[in-house]
Parts: structure tokens; sequence; C-alpha cells
């Protein structure tokens, strides 16, 4: 049965293949992906992460299995991601690392799932070990890797509520291709994969995630524009709004401002170029604005300045009083509001996060979060947070402790590789 439809798979990748080429998306990198340019193997370790987030963790385990190789020993490792952010994700940690006659790294893109295709990426990278991220199980990738009995490990993996009901309607496939073992992030993601995969191949792990997250008790300098702002004046920063939820969000701030003239308000759309849009929007309402990049002098309290410059959101955090988080005012998923913990500062979201729901509800219930419903209660909440001024070191111990039994993803993951390539090593 399962020869039969891989049959019809690379019949249906035979026909998507010339479709595919016309979007830029996925164009991008398309001799990689088709191997007509690709690294040549063997490799000790392939390691498959799905774009920029999961090449972050890519790079987490890497550099932390150089660390615990043995004095003799070396390792070489293939880096794959599907989309341009990963694969500069990958190039940035690989430049940063630096090669040396312990470890010899490449990059590229991952190939396509075509059987065909897919056959002979095993053939010209010789994997040892294929370590996949979070979710992603390919059925070409998968099947190769059985023919030729080569291990495969799936590492901080979780299974939305959506991907669970498509992978159970195809468990008659997935189970007998399964990864030899799959360290899930919590109970209820080991329950997903256990149901479509076998429970006897899962176990839990912290997420690696955790351990990208090192709270600092000040900044290591002032960032560039913080004579933008009167002494003592508070700060208020809205940061990562998406577009659908800016008028909700222009609303909050009229609000805020009608009682609170002697802030200043700093707003960061998700995408920048959403500026010229957030000007318009705010002077609708009479509400002085100005763009980051045209602005050198001292702002006057009660106005607001539209971010239109990258890079500049961590240390806004560093100076702000008060946070809070978009994307989450409308269910959009969420944007990264951990972020601003790492400065000492709670910040405020919306009921919608879905997409940081690994982090659970215990963030909300310790307070180092706190969720709104809506934009008035958005607007209540900064307004009684404006006139706290909560001291930054107490927030940062709080978040050590919340994170300090969450953290060792990375060194179960390095682990359980070292295991493998190395055996006696452990």
């Amino acid at each position: 049965m399962i020869r039969i439809l891989f049959i019809f798979y690379h019949l249906a990748w035979l026909a998507a293949l010339p479709l595919l080429r016309r979007f830029p998306r996925i164009s991008l990198g398309w001799d990689q992906r088709t191997l007509r340019q690709a690294p040549d193997g063997p490799f000790d370790l392939w390691i498959q992460s799905a774009s920029g987030g999961e090449s972050l963790l890519s790079n987490a385990i890497v550099a932390d299995l150089t660390s615990r190789l043995p004095a003799d020993a070396s390792l070489r490792v293939l880096l794959t991601s599907g989309t341009q952010q990963g694969i500069d994700t990958l190039q940035k940690g690989m430049q940063q690392r630096g090669d040396n006659s312990a470890l010899n790294s490449a990059v590229s893109f991952f190939p396509f799932d075509s059987p065909a295709i897919m056959a002979k990426a095993f053939t010209r990278f010789r994997p040892r070990l294929i370590v996949v991220l979070e979710t992603e199980l390919w059925p070409g990738l998968l099947n190769q890797a059985k023919k030729r009995d080569i291990p495969v490990l799936l590492i901080n993996g979780r299974m939305s509520q959506k991907s669970f009901r498509w992978y159970q309607r195809c468990r008659w496939l997935f189970k007998p291709l399964a990864p030899k073992h799959i360290w899930a992030i919590s109970n209820e993601d080991a329950s997903r994969f256990g149901d479509v995969l076998g429970s006897e191949k899962v176990k839990v792990m912290n997420n690696i995630k955790f351990d990208r997250i090192e709270p600092q008790n000040t900044l290591a300098t002032q960032p560039p524009f913080s004579h933008l702002f009167p002494h003592n004046t508070p700060f208020v920063l809205l940061g990562s709004i998406r577009k659908e939820e800016e008028d909700k969000i222009v609303s909050t701030i009229a609000m805020l401002l009608q009682d609170r003239q002697d802030c200043i308000i700093g707003v960061f759309p998700k995408h920048i170029e959403r500026a010229d849009d957030w000007l318009a929007k705010l002077r609708e309402h009479n509400i002085t604005a100005v763009k980051r990049s045209l602005t050198t002098a001292t702002c006057q309290p009660g106005s607001v300045i539209v971010w239109d410059v990258f890079g500049e959101l961590a240390g806004a955090y560093g100076l702000a009083r008060v946070t809070f988080i978009g994307g989450s005012l409308m269910d959009l998923g969420g944007q990264n509001f951990l972020e601003p913990l790492v400065f000492g500062l709670r910040p405020l979201i919306g009921p919608y996060w879905s997409n940081f729901s690994w982090v659970t509800r215990e963030i909300i219930d310790t307070g180092l979060v706190r969720e709104v419903t809506d934009e008035k209660q958005l607007y209540v909440e900064l307004l009684n947070r404006l006139d706290r001024d909560e001291p930054r070191e107490q927030v940062i111990e709080q978040v050590v402790q919340f994170l300090g039994p969450r953290k060792g993803g990375t060194r179960l993951a390095s682990r359980e590789i070292m295991k493998i390539l190395h055996p006696d090593s452990e």
C-alpha cells in the first residue's frame, strides 16, 4: 500500500514542480532544492529546520555539540531550511561559530520531498543521523531514512490541534516511517505524537527556546535614540502591532493621551512599511506623531513616535515603563512577548497568542505577563501601570525563577545526538 502511495506521491511532485517554480518565495534556492547545486557529503549529522525560528534552534544545538565533542573527534554537519529567512539565520550562526578542525558545517535549502529528489539527496549527503525540528514530518525524507537504516530524531516536537487532525487521518502512512525517537515540548504534544507515531517512541523535553532567553539587568549601552525622551518622561511602548489591529490601538492611544499628556508613546508596527499609514491614522485623531527616521530632536510629551527603523525594539524595552505586544488583540497568533521580560518589563498582551502557547498559561498565572481582553481594558492597564515604575531587578528575579526549571532543552538534544554519533563520549 505504501509503495503504491509513493508512486502517486512521485507523480504529484512531477506535476507540481513546474508550478512551484513560478512562486518567487519557493523559486529562491531552486538549484539547491532540486540538487543541481548542493553540498557534497558525507555528513555526520543533517538538521532540518522549517524557517527562521527553528533555525535558531539548529544553531543552538550545533554550538552545544561543538563543546561536547571529544578532543580527538570531528563533526561534519549539514543544516537545511525551507525558507530564505531560515537560510540567512543558519548562515549567520555558521559565521558566528566559525569552522575549525572539530566542526565543519554547510548550509543549503531543504530538497523538495519528491521521492526521486530525496533519494538523490541521501546519496549525495550520506548522513549518519538526521534531526528534524518541531513538526518536520516529510514522507519522502522519512521513507529514504527507513530504507537506508539511518536514524531520525524529532526534537523540540510540537503538533497543533489542526495538524494533529490531519496526521491522524494519515497515521497508517506515518507510523511505519516514524522517527527513532520523538522529544515533544509538552505532555499535550507528546500525546498527539504518540497517537500518530507510537507512544513508545515519545518522551517530553524542555523547549529549547527557553534556553535562548537570558535576562539582563541593564542595557550594555544606551540606545542611540535615548535623547528623544525628556528626563523622567514615561515611555509607553506598543510593539509588533499588526495591520488588522491598528484601529484598536489608535483608540487606546487616544484614550491614554486624554489622561496622560505627560507621556510619550512609541509605536512599533510589525511591518515598518506601515509607518506612513500610522501617521495618517493618528493625525486623523489630532494626535501629534512623527516618524523615528525623521526625528533627531527631543520629543514633546503627549506625542507619538512611529518607528520605521529596524533593530531598535530591544533597546526601547530597556527605556520603556510599560509595554503592550501586538498580534494579540485579534486572532493573529501573537508576537514575541518574552523579549521585554529579558529587560525586566512585564508585558501586556491580548487574548490571542496561540503562536506562543508553548510558554503555557503559567506565565500569566505568575503575573509576569498580563492578558487583556480588548482595547478598553488595555487602556486601563496601561494607565494603571504608568504610575508604578516597578524595579526591573525584581521582575528579572522572578523571570529567572520561572525559566530555571524550563531550561536544558539544548543540552538534552545534543546529548541524544552524541549517544548515536559518539556513544563512547557519553
